[in-house]
């Protein structure tokens, strides 16, 4: 039995085609790279809007703390307390969105 050599060929990876800019991970600069341009943006607005979702969700369980107190004032200063960290964190939230938006809309040089 003889050996004899083959060529072997490289096939392209599998997946390659998963992003839709085959070169969306090389970029000339920082400003255009998919990391900043695409992806942090994402999560970011993602994650505020998780986070004002749970102001809404901390506004009606305030609500029904307040409504359930009954003349206890221990536990109509607790609903209150509870509205107003939700509504702080909603306002929170909407104003982080809109620093996001900001920033992302700038285009730099």
């Amino acid at each position: 039995m003889a050996f004899t050599s083959t060529e072997t060929k490289l096939t392209k990876p599998r997946g390659e085609n998963i992003l839709p800019n085959p070169q969306i991970l090389e970029s000339p600069n920082i400003q255009e790279s998919f990391v900043f341009s695409k992806l942090i943006p994402f999560v970011i607005t993602y994650a505020i809007g998780l986070t004002a979702a749970l102001s809404v969700i901390g506004i009606i369980i305030g609500g029904y703390q307040y409504i359930t107190a009954f003349g206890n004032s221990e536990k109509y200063k607790k609903a209150a307390n509870t509205v107003v960290m939700a509504l702080i964190g909603l306002v929170l939230a909407i104003t982080a969105f809109g620093i996001v938006k900001i920033i992302t809309s700038l285009k730099f040089g």
